[in-house]
């Protein structure tokens, strides 16, 4: 039977194996509206940096709600594998619901967030 502390310290070590995935930290992002009266996706290219230690897959999400009454229009997810210090662009296409497509893009608010781990 193994001495008591070689189980505690392989036991640390299994815990700190876990945190060391990506640590998604987003750098900016740019939104193209679409023309108006057009049935084109919203285009919001988000930069993601991995400051983690680790390689691993990150999830990328895109809320859009109405600046004037606060109501939620629409939400996209991606998910993408990033390596050690790899920074990406993420494209996201997002398709307003029929009673948000005459909205001024002005009056649309865009919240990105990359997090790992994925839930």
């Amino acid at each position: 039977m193994p001495p008591i502390p070689s189980i505690a310290l392989l036991l640390a070590l299994l815990a700190l194996s876990g945190c060391l995935g990506p640590k998604p930290v987003l750098r900016g992002y740019e939104v193209e509206p679409p023309a108006a009266g057009s049935d084109q996706p919203y285009k919001i290219d988000a930069t993601i940096a991995n400051e983690g230690p680790g390689p691993g897959q990150v999830e990328v999400e895109v809320n859009m709600s109405n600046k004037q009454t606060g109501e939620f229009l629409a939400k996209e997810n991606k998910e993408v594998e990033m390596q050690m210090d790899e920074i990406v662009h993420v494209l996201i296409e997002i398709d307003l619901p029929p009673s948000a497509q005459d909205l001024n893009p002005d009056n649309i608010k865009v919240e990105v967030d990359a997090h790992y781990p994925i839930e």
